[in-house]
């Protein structure tokens, strides 16, 4: 029995980092892959989506709508903010990350102004479970399960509908989808506010397990940016699970073999290997390797 609650507790925290960089980086990497935005701002809206999650559950709204209408509420800010600010800076990476962190500053000052440095806590559902002397909490295996669900519904709303028709032929040539008759800026406008419904909503979640703030994004977007620049944007669902399996593997092993803390710097440094190995990310290359494939089948 303690070796099996040994090996669960591995498979435990691999899978509570592999969820937890999911839903940290799914909306910020749709928002670079489609767009070529790196939008520091992303854990602010986050940051609106755990206040959303908050205060709407104090109010008496169950936790799973109180989540969705963080999502819904963050949606209509990316919207908003894609509409004044965002749409001068496609394709800029260097522009758009200047001005992404500019309101990344201006809404967690806002914010500070607004609430104050209050702390907001939600108490964390499901309870937990004991294994051997071990106990874990069945709300990460649930967080685990959302990512899931989550890669799943971006990979089948890219794959089977009209926008994600519309918005892979935005990504692949925006010149040549506007010529035939896309709406470029309203496939832009609606894919920023995708990715920020889907950091609203992981706000949401992580409000669950963590105390709220103005300072509340801090904690997720440099792990978000750090897992993103590693998938790459070249295609965004089999980067952003790449680069979360690789990350989440070296974070996982280094925790257990020193501690969390050194934990965090192995991420970063298997994150550094990868990139100075693969400079472009990790999905690049898996692209560039399926092209290759593709051309040596058909000279056969």
């Amino acid at each position: 029995m303690e070796e099996f609650a040994l090996i669960f507790g591995y498979i435990y925290q691999y899978l509570d980092n592999i969820g937890f960089l999911i839903l940290a980086a799914s909306g910020l990497i749709i928002i670079f892959g489609m767009m070529g935005v790196i939008n520091m701002a992303h854990g602010e809206l986050m940051m609106i989506g755990a206040y959303i999650t908050a205060f709407t559950y104090y109010a008496g709204v169950p936790a799973p709508i109180a989540i969705l209408l963080a999502g819904v509420g963050a949606g209509i800010a990316g919207i908003i903010l894609e509409r004044l600010v965002i749409r001068f800076f496609y394709k800029q990476l260097l522009s758009s990350l200047v001005v992404t962190w500019g309101l990344s500053l201006m809404f967690s000052q806002g914010f500070l102004l607004i609430f104050g440095p209050s702390i907001l806590n939600i108490p964390t559902p499901f309870g937990n479970f004991p294994i051997d002397e071990q106990t874990f909490g069945i709300y990460r295996l649930v967080l685990f399960g959302i990512s899931m669900a989550m890669i799943a519904g971006v990979w089948a709303v890219f794959t089977f509908t009209r926008f994600g028709t519309h918005a892979r032929a935005t990504m692949e040539d925006p010149e040549m989808a506007d010529a035939l008759g896309v709406n470029t800026r309203h496939v832009y406008a609606l894919t920023f506010g995708l990715g920020s419904a889907l950091g609203g909503i992981a706000g949401g979640m992580f409000a669950l397990t963590a105390t709220i703030s103005p300072f509340f994004g801090i904690n997720y977007t440099p792990l978000a940016f750090i897992t993103v620049v590693v998938g790459g944007g070249a295609n965004v669902i089999t980067g952003l699970l790449a680069s979360v399996l690789a990350l989440a593997g070296s974070q996982t092993l280094v925790n257990n073999l020193v501690n969390v803390y050194v934990g965090y710097l192995g991420m970063m440094g298997t994150a550094l290997i990868i990139l100075l190995v693969l400079p472009r990310g990790i999905s690049e290359y898996l692209e560039r390797r399926k092209i290759r494939t593709e051309r040596a089948s058909g000279r056969e």
